[in-house]
Order: structure tokens, then sequence, then C-alpha cells
């Protein structure tokens, strides 16, 4: 694959991660995983939301500024699959069958979307 330009990145960047005030300020909170990485490392997480709401993913596309390159595309791909991997085990360790279930349908998803690449 080819090498990604490095930014900061949050490393946990979840829907409950971003606060909103009642005055509008928004914070970011569970900065541990920052570190410099490819931009696409936080969206890997963010994803989740906009994952069967095609207008949620337009909508942050849109907002994001500009379209994933190809190379930005196929690292999304192959670490979505690790995370969704990493989460399973993560589930399977914590008795938390929930987060397994949600991650297998995630794996999934993943799996009949990009199969044809």
């Amino acid at each position: 694959m080819p090498p990604l330009d490095c930014v900061p990145t949050h490393g946990d960047f979840q829907l409950h991660n971003p606060l909103l005030d009642e005055n509008g300020s928004l914070s970011v909170i569970d900065c541990e995983r920052s570190e410099p990485g490819p931009a696409i490392r936080d969206l890997v997480r963010l994803s989740e939301a906009w994952a069967t709401q095609p207008l949620l993913h337009d909508a942050f596309m849109h907002g994001y500024g500009r379209a994933l390159t190809p190379a930005e595309e196929e690292r999304f791909v192959i670490d979505s699959a690790l995370d969704t991997l990493s989460r399973i085990q993560y589930g399977a360790t914590h008795a938390d069958t929930e987060t397994q279930q949600r991650r297998h349908r995630t794996l999934a998803r993943l799996r009949a979307q990009y199969r044809s690449r």
C-alpha cells in the first residue's frame, strides 16, 4: 500500500467523544490514543454513524471537503476490517455479546460491500 500523509489523529474518534455545549462550543475528549497517523484512522470508527445511512455519509463527506483518494479508500477498508476484528476480540474477552454481534454485522457488511474489489 502506498504510504499516506501523517496528520494529528485522535485514535478513538467515536460519536461520544465530541461534546457540544449549550453555547455551541465543541470539545473533544478521550485523547489518550492521539498520535500522528493517516487521517483515515479517525474516519474508521466515525463511519459506524453512517454505515446504514448513505445521506449521513454524504453529509459528512461534504463537510470533510473532499472525497477520499483511492489509497485512502483502500486503507479505509483494511483498517475497518482490522478494527472490527479487534472489537470482536474485545467483546469476547469482556463477555460483551452486544459488541460481538454488532461487529459481526459490521464484518458481514464490509465483506458484502467490498467483496468485488
